[in-house]
């Protein structure tokens, strides 16, 4: 078993939640490179439509208290 670790995806706007850089493409990309490292990916947290001018967003504050 590999390194266990958090991933945490976010979009800025509800648009780029359905389109561009989605969040499934963001969750693909991390699952991805979890497996080409043998990290254990024990889970992905997402902020769909939040701005990254604040640091009080829910996924993130959730995120971090998993560390």
């Amino acid at each position: 078993m590999g390194t266990r670790v958090v991933g945490y995806i976010r979009v800025s706007t509800e648009k780029q939640a359905d389109t561009g850089i989605s969040l499934a493409a963001q969750r693909a990309k991390i699952e991805a490179y979890a497996i080409a490292l043998d990290l254990d990916l024990v889970a992905i947290v997402e902020d769909p439509g939040a701005s990254a001018k604040s640091l009080d967003r829910p996924g993130l504050r959730s995120a971090l208290s998993m560390l």
